[in-house]
C-alpha cells in the first residue's frame, strides 16, 4: 500500500517552487526600483560594477542566480515530465537539465565573485 507523507510525493519541491517564485518576484522588484527608479543620473558600467562588487550584492546576486536556475529548470523538468514517458528520454532530459544547471551555476558564481570596480 502507498504510504503518504510529506517527502513521498514531492511536496517539499512543490513548496520550494512556490517560495522561490515569491523570492524571485521580490528580488526582481527591488532590482527594478533600485536600478531604474532610485538611481541618480545615467546607469553606467562603473555604477553597476561598484554595487555588484560589494559582498552583500554578490550574495544577493548569487542567491538570485541559484534560485532562478532551480525555479526555471525544475519547472521545465516538471512540464517535460508530464509529456515524456520513455525511460531513456527522461534520463537524457534530466541529465541535460542537470548539466545546464551545473554550467550556469559555476559560470555565474565565478562571474559574480570576480566582479570588481573598473574591471
Amino acid at each position: 500500500m502507498y504510504k503518504r507523507n510529506v517527502r513521498s510525493g514531492g511536496a517539499l519541491l512543490w513548496l520550494f517552487q512556490r517560495i522561490s517564485g515569491i523570492y524571485l518576484a521580490v528580488v526582481l522588484f527591488v532590482h527594478v526600483i533600485l536600478l531604474h527608479v532610485m538611481i541618480d543620473g545615467e546607469v553606467t558600467w562603473d555604477a553597476i560594477a561598484e554595487r555588484a562588487s560589494t559582498p552583500m550584492w554578490k550574495m544577493i546576486n548569487i542567491s538570485f542566480l541559484l534560485v532562478a536556475l532551480f525555479h526555471g529548470l525544475y519547472g521545465l523538468w516538471i512540464v517535460l515530465d508530464d509529456y515524456v514517458d520513455a525511460g531513456w528520454a527522461r534520463v537524457l532530459i534530466f541529465s541535460v537539465i542537470s548539466v545546464i544547471t551545473l554550467v550556469f551555476t559555476i559560470y555565474g558564481t565565478i562571474t559574480m565573485l570576480t566582479m570588481t570596480v573598473g574591471g
